[in-house]
C-alpha cells in the first residue's frame, strides 16, 4: 500500500477486502483513510497517518500477554453471555489498541472495507460491511440499533484455528434475508459460528474477482477492473512429524494432512489469479511473500536493475529470512517488520514498472516515478538483519 500510494494508486480504490491478519492492516487503514486523503493522499501522508502509527503499535503493544493476562475474564463473562470467548477476548484489544473503540459504521463510504470470515454452519464466506453482514447463504442483514465493533469482525476473520475458537454472532439479533442466491435454507441456528476467513477463501478474492452481492448494499460490487492481491501466506512447512506414540501419532498425522489440503487449495487460487495477469484477462498484480522481485524474468530484471541497484534489493538469504518471521501477536522487532514491509514494497515497484505496458494508461507508472523509499544493503547491514530474523525464525519454531 505504501508504493501504491507513492504512485497515486491506492487513492482509487474502490474495494480493499480482508481476511486473516490482512483484516487488522485492512481496517486500521480504512479508519483513517478520510485524514490521509486530508493530509495529502500520497506517500508522505500515508507514512504520517498510516505506516508510522501502525508499526508504533505493533512493535509496542505485546498482545499475546495482554491476551493471555486477560483470560482471567473468561469463566465470569462465559456464565452472562454465551458469545463470549477466548477470541472475544483478542477482538477487544484489537479494538482498544489498533481501532479506538470504533464501530464498523464508522468505516468510510468509500473505499468500501469487505472483512471476510468463514461461516462453520454454511461453509461460505461471511462478510462484515459497514452497512450489514452475513453470507450468501444464511442470508444478508443490516446492521441494528449498535452495530458491532470493529474489533470483534477483525477479530472473526483473524480466528486462525485452533488457536482462536470460532467468534459467536447471535443471529436473533439481526433480521436476515433469504438466501442471496437461491440455495436451501439451513436450519434456524441461534448462533453463527464464525472462524479465519483464510479457512474459506485464503486471499479474499471472491468478492474482487466476480459480480457479487455483499451485505447492505443493494447493488453488487463489479469485478476488479484492476486487481492488487497481497498474499502473507508463509511457504509450506516442508518438515514432517511423526511420533510413534498413540494419538500423538494420529493428530501430527491429521494436522499434516490439513496442511496439504490448505497448501492445494493457495496453490489452485494463484495458478487462477496468475495465469488471469498473464494472459490479460485480467489487470492488475500479484505480491506474494513466497515470490521475490527477480520473479519478473531474466531480461525485465536485467531491465529492472538499472531503475533500482541490486544493492538496494532484499539479498536471497534475507528474502528466505523474512518468510520465515513467526505470525503471533507479540510484539514485533522493527527489522521484522522494515523487512516484510520492504520486501513487499519493492515487489510491487517491480511489477508495476516491468508490467506496466500491459496496463491501460490510468493505471501506468513512469520511468521517473521512482522508488522513494530505499535501503542500502551492505555487509553491516545484512548481517544486522540476519541476527535478528534469525532470532525471529527460531522464535517461531520454539513455538
Amino acid at each position: 500500500m505504501k508504493r501504491l500510494a507513492e504512485v497515486n494508486l491506492l487513492r482509487k480504490a474502490q474495494v480493499i477486502s480482508t481476511v486473516s491478519g490482512g483484516s487488522i492492516v485492512g481496517a486500521f487503514t480504512a479508519l483513517r483513510w478520510q485524514q490521509w486523503l486530508e493530509a495529502g493522499g500520497n506517500g508522505a501522508a500515508f507514512d504520517t497517518v498510516i505506516v508510522d502509527p501502525f508499526r508504533e503499535l505493533v512493535g509496542k503493544h505485546n498482545l499475546l500477554v495482554h491476551w493471555l493476562t486477560g483470560l482471567w475474564k473468561w469463566p465470569a463473562r462465559k456464565i452472562t453471555d454465551r458469545t463470549f470467548s477466548r477470541t472475544q477476548a483478542m477482538a477487544e484489544l484489537f479494538n482498544e489498541d489498533f481501532f479506538r473503540a470504533a464501530k464498523v459504521s464508522d468505516l468510510p463510504e468509500d473505499p468500501i472495507l469487505v472483512l471476510n470470515a468463514t461461516s462453520l454452519q454454511s461453509m461460505r464466506a461471511w462478510r462484515f460491511t459497514k452497512y450489514g453482514l452475513g453470507d450468501s447463504r444464511i442470508g444478508h442483514a443490516l446492521w441494528a440499533k449498535d452495530p458491532l465493533p470493529i474489533g470483534v469482525c477483525v477479530g472473526a476473520s483473524a480466528a486462525f484455528p485452533p488457536v482462536f475458537p470460532p467468534v459467536r454472532i447471535c443471529k436473533d439479533l439481526y433480521c436476515f434475508s433469504d438466501p442471496i442466491y437461491g440455495e436451501a435454507e439451513l436450519p434456524s441456528y441461534p448462533i453463527v459460528v464464525l472462524s479465519d476467513g483464510g479457512v474459506y477463501d485464503n486471499m479474499g478474492l471472491e468478492a474482487v474477482i466476480k459480480a457479487t452481492n455483499i451485505p447492505g448494499y443493494q447493488e453488487p460490487i463489479e469485478s476488479a477492473e484492476f486487481l492488487v492481491v497481497s498474499d502473507g501466506g508463509a511457504p509450506a512447512n516442508i518438515r514432517f512429524r511423526s511420533t510413534g506414540v498413540p494419538a500423538f501419532a494420529e493428530g501430527f498425522l491429521l494436522y499434516r494432512v490439513d496442511e496439504i489440503a490448505r497448501e492445494q487449495v493457495t496453490a489452485l487460487r494463484t495458478r487462477a489469479i496468475v495465469g488471469d495477469l498473464v494472459t490479460r484477462t485480467r489487470q492488475g498484480l500479484f505480491v506474494s511473500l513466497r515470490s521475490e522481485v527477480g520473479k519478473v524474468g531474466k531480461e525485465a530484471y536485467d531491465r529492472y536493475c538499472s531503475r533500482v541497484d541490486p544493492v538496494f534489493q532484499l539479498p536471497a538469504a534475507l528474502i528466505h529470512m523474512t518468510r520465515a518471521i513467526r505470525t503471533s501477536l507479540d510484539r514485533f522487532d522493527n527489522i521484522e517488520a522494515l523487512a516484510l514491509m520492504y520486501h513487499a514494497y519493492l515487489m510491487t515497484d517491480a511489477f508495476l514498472w516491468c508490467y506496466r505496458e500491459t496496463f491501460s494508461d490510468e493505471f501506468k507508472i513512469t520511468e521517473e516515478q521512482r522508488p522513494q523509499w530505499l535501503i542500502r544493503f551492505t555487509r553491516d547491514v545484512v548481517a544486522q538483519w540476519s541476527r535478528v530474523l534469525a532470532r525471529s525464525a527460531a522464535a517461531w519454531r520454539l513455538r
